[in-house]
């Protein structure tokens, strides 16, 4: 579960988050819907513990998210973040991407780690393009290979951000909303 009670967020004296309350429980699917400069970024961004913030309180799992703990990291590898610049590595095909950072970070087996990544580029609709490097797919596909890196990376509780809404039928099925908990 993701909870937040009364986050509060700063740059300078400009106030982005006011007090925020929310609970996400794990396989609900919220989206975080508003204007340009009203803190959806932000909000994704104190969740991961990329930001700090000035007020209240954010836990995962029951852990608190503070950025500067030391816990930071094993919170880490249960929440991901796809960002509006997915940076794909353009020398590596979708299934190597969606794979780098369990093989290489979390030593997971190459076999194990494969095999779940054709299954997460199925679910977005991508099984057919897991040989292909970023260039060859459009920019939604690629998008859903981040989305797919970052489901296999946390293994529990993805939250994106972007504008999903140029996705493909079939990638619309296998993704969800703007910012999903679940396993």
């Amino acid at each position: 579960m993701i909870e937040l009670r009364d986050v509060h967020k700063l740059f300078g004296s400009h106030e982005v988050l006011k007090g925020i309350t929310a609970s996400v429980t794990k396989g609900e699917v919220v989206c975080i819907i508003g204007p340009s400069g009203s803190g959806k970024s932000t909000i994704l961004r104190c969740i991961n513990g990329l930001e700090s913030y000035e007020a209240g309180d954010i836990r995962i799992e029951g852990a608190r998210v503070d950025r500067d703990a030391a816990s930071i990291v094993a919170i880490r590898t249960q929440v991901a973040m796809v960002f509006q610049r997915f940076n794909l590595f353009p020398h590596r095909t979708a299934l190597e991407n969606v794979i780098e950072g369990p093989v290489f970070v979390k030593k997971e087996p190459w076999a194990q780690a494969v095999e779940r990544g054709r299954a997460l580029l199925a679910q977005v609709g991508l099984a057919e393009k897991a040989d292909m490097h970023p260039a060859q797919l459009s920019g939604g596909q690629q998008q859903r290979v981040a989305i797919a890196r970052a489901c296999h990376a946390a293994q529990s509780h993805p939250v994106r951000r972007a504008d999903l809404g140029a996705r493909s039928r079939a990638g619309r099925r296998g993704a969800g909303g703007d910012a999903q908990a679940g396993g």
